[in-house]
């Protein structure tokens, strides 16, 4: 289907709106744009603000809804870590979705998974992956990485818990691996001490990011090896990698494309895992839209 598209980033600004999860939990997203609904859920250390620009290059094509996922903004909190499961993040989306009418879901990182499965639920959906943090074929050492840090998350040390889920899943620059785990983790603790300031529209602190941190990784523990599930997903697919992100993540996305083998494909050149984010922090936000008005409005 073709229609008139705008690739002129927008200047509107962000609407924010409340709706209720199937257990009654408030679930904040923010709105921009005109045309078909598209729902955006952000991925690990991050917020609905992470993608305001991406929301701003589609909102010439798309009316782009921003999810704050649990213990951000004015979302409600998640369970006891114990209690949670991925099931509890599939029903905050799909009740923005069901309260937006979307009929496009774009999920990021560990969002890619959630993403997937509100697909899965909702067979008419359209959905945009990006390097859903699938691990596959042993892509990743996940035993090994979840034998340390299951037990700091337990016993809530912060620090502790967010330098090993940097190095265990690859993320933030290769030279991090040579420095001594206590001097990460005193820059971390530091980091964590000093945030203050003026958040953007969907923004949250570091210390709300921080601590959403072992959800996320509940989510790539229950998920892993699970690949196999997305082949039932029956809308519209976009796959979408970055040239520089980890092998694990690019790897996942390769073996959807084998699953799915009537998914658009598309790679990001020049970027690594943050490249849906704003481009003041090294995302290539217009890239990544130019791809999605491409492939759902041919």
């Amino acid at each position: 289907m073709s229609r008139t598209v705008s690739t002129a980033p927008s200047t509107d600004p962000l609407t924010s709106h409340l709706v209720s999860s199937e257990d009654g939990t408030p679930i904040e997203y923010f709105s921009t744009g005109t045309g078909p609904g598209l729902v955006i859920v952000h991925g690990t250390m991050q917020s609905a603000a992470s993608q305001s620009d991406l929301a701003a290059a589609l909102a010439g094509t798309f009316t782009v809804h921003l999810v704050n996922r649990r213990g951000r903004g004015r979302s409600g909190a998640y369970p006891a870590l114990d209690c949670y499961d991925l099931a509890l993040d599939v029903a905050d989306v799909s009740a923005v979705v069901a309260a937006t009418g979307a009929t496009t879901i774009l999920g990021i990182s560990s969002g890619g998974i959630i993403a997937a499965e509100v697909a899965l639920a909702h067979p008419g959906l359209a959905v945009v992956l990006f390097e859903p943090a699938l691990v596959v074929d042993g892509s990743l050492d996940l035993d090994a990485f979840l034998a340390r840090f299951e037990p700091e998350a337990a016993r809530g040390d912060v620090p502790a818990y967010m330098v090993t889920a940097l190095l265990g899943t690859q993320m933030g620059p290769a030279f991090l691996r040579f420095f001594p785990r206590r001097m990460l983790e005193s820059s971390t603790r530091k980091m964590l001490a000093k945030e203050g300031g003026v958040l953007p529209a969907g923004g949250a602190t570091m210390s709300e990011l921080a601590l959403a941190v072992p959800y996320d990784m509940k989510i790539v523990a229950q998920r892993a090896d699970r690949i196999g599930d997305y082949a039932a997903i029956r809308g519209p697919v976009l796959l979408v990698s970055a040239q520089k992100s980890p092998a694990y993540l690019r790897h996942a996305v390769d073996r959807l494309r084998e699953l799915l083998p009537v998914a658009g494909v598309g790679t990001i050149p020049g970027a690594g895992h943050s490249a849906t984010q704003n481009a003041q922090e090294g995302g290539k936000p217009q890239v990544m839209a130019d791809m999605v008005i491409h492939h759902l409005s041919h």
